[in-house]
């Protein structure tokens, strides 16, 4: 931390600097990428830089794979990203992606799980205020097909939700016996929450609910009783901060106009932010992929910027509604 010789100066910078590296403190606006996994991120980091910088976000979520001793598979790619962030005042917030647990008992990956935060905490940990451990977690352990996910019968595979809450958290403990003041968020989409009765049932010491919501999900406060309220459910049942971690219009621009996928973002957003339940909110995403295109359609066109035919970056109508929600 910084020396009190200059009080003034002192002052304005811990004012500046607090934005991105005290999330409990106030709201975080952030964004979604892939600067470490997709080809379309790959070798313009100074262009995403310069757009997070121009959005005044103060956190950028993005995704990570590990090795199995809990280091980043890309660490020289890593350090250099996290290095960036750092110098431009923007908050990290990384969904760490485990390896080599597959196919063994929960409490054997238990242990290695924990090895791996341990390692992770100790290599990265004073990068970080906050992580997410794996991402959509409630994806992956329910039946398919079956799209409430609030009932524990037929909806999860409760043989592979053992492995899972073993994988998740044994990272937690790890990490937290390095870096306890680090908080960690799981995130849910929809309305899956007997996955975070899992969590529950399990003891997993995390501290953010995430949430991701897209417009084919329908209203995030209007859905069928018993939940309705999504925001006011979640914090009634669990009791945790809630931020919303992902969010845009259902297949972005690749089923609407640029026009319509703003118009989802700005009306949305300060509705839900007026349920004065939410800590941070982050949209998904900040580059189109159109690398994509060909194997996941659906997922070529989210972002809130496009790449030209002469490879220059442009600002969809999205990105200027999202800035201007900001700068609010």
């Amino acid at each position: 931390m910084m020396k009190v010789s200059f009080m003034v100066t002192t002052c304005v910078l811990l004012f500046y600097t607090c934005r991105a590296q005290n999330p409990k403190s106030q709201f975080v606006w952030g964004i979604n990428g892939h600067p470490l996994t997709q080809k379309d991120y790959s070798n313009n980091l100074d262009d995403q830089i310069a757009a997070l910088k121009d959005l005044n976000v103060s956190s950028y979520r993005f995704d990570v794979i590990l090795t199995k001793d809990g280091y980043a598979k890309n660490q020289p790619a890593f350090i250099k990203l996290l290095q960036a962030l750092r110098q431009n005042n923007i908050l990290p917030f990384a969904a760490v992606m485990q390896t080599g647990i597959g196919g063994m008992p929960p409490d054997s990956v238990y242990q290695i799980a924990f090895s791996q935060g341990k390692n992770f905490g100790v290599a990265y940990g004073d990068y970080f205020t906050v992580l997410e451990v794996n991402n959509e977690v409630d994806n992956k352990i329910r039946v398919r097909n079956v799209p409430a996910g609030v009932r524990p019968d037929a909806e999860y595979d409760i043989e592979k939700s053992k492995r899972f809450m073993a994988q998740i958290s044994g990272f937690i403990d790890g990490v937290k016996t390095v870096k306890p003041s680090i908080m960690i968020s799981l995130s849910v989409s929809f309305t899956h929450f007997y996955y975070l009765e899992l969590l529950k049932e399990n003891k997993v010491n995390y501290d953010i609910i995430g949430c991701h919501w897209y417009s084919n999900m329908g209203d995030m406060l209007a859905q069928k009783l018993p939940i309705a309220n999504v925001l006011s459910y979640i914090q009634g049942h669990f009791n945790k901060p809630i931020w919303i971690t992902e969010f845009n219009r259902f297949k972005g621009t690749g089923a609407v106009s640029f026009a319509l996928q703003s118009q989802y973002i700005t009306d949305n957003i300060p509705k839900l932010i007026s349920q004065k339940n939410i800590g941070a909110f982050f949209v998904y995403e900040l580059f189109d992929e159109q690398s994509l295109s060909a194997k996941f359609p659906l997922e070529a066109n989210y972002g809130i910027m496009y790449k030209d035919a002469s490879g220059n970056y442009v600002k969809k109508d999205s990105f200027y509604g999202y800035k201007r929600l900001i700068y609010k």
